[in-house]
């Protein structure tokens, strides 16, 4: 689960589950920090699935495997300045810079795949991905306060 990983721990999330008694389906999020490692989540999908029909002997289980974004480190790091910028933002509103690694950043990773490099910044989030999720209003506050610097800046 998401919300029980540290650091650049990655996961394979169970987000949906049905079933009739001829037939289940289940639905994953597969996310790693580490591509190489990201592609070994992949391909333990494609051991099981393999495993599962040869014992068998015919095709019980299938796969269906879609990337839908990376991590996006690998290309911001193409272009340290946009960094510089979301730092100096973060300053200006009387904030220190924390740079993490994050347990979500969809839409960031999605718009930096898409050409649009953009780091993720500070919402007023916490408990992303758990039952407790909650936005705090006055750090939602700040964090408008920061993009308006940004869009300042750029």
């Amino acid at each position: 689960r998401p919300e029980l990983t540290e650091g650049y721990e990655g996961f394979n999330h169970l987000t949906e589950i049905h079933g009739i008694v001829e037939e289940a389906k289940t639905k994953y999020i597969i996310r790693n920090h580490d591509r190489s490692i990201f592609e070994t989540q992949k391909s333990d999908f494609e051991r099981i699935v393999a495993f599962m029909n040869d014992k068998y002997h015919h095709e019980v289980v299938s796969l269906t495997l879609e990337d839908s974004y990376y991590n996006m480190r690998e290309i911001l790091d193409q272009y340290p300045e946009i960094i510089h910028i979301a730092k100096e933002a973060i300053e200006e509103v009387g904030l220190t810079p924390i740079i993490e690694p994050i347990r979500g950043g969809t839409d960031g990773a999605r718009l930096t795949y898409m050409g649009l490099p953009c780091p993720n910044l500070g919402t007023g989030g916490y408990n992303y991905h758990g039952p407790y999720e909650y936005a705090d209003i006055q750090e939602m506050e700040k964090s408008l306060e920061i993009i308006i610097n940004l869009v300042t800046k750029i």
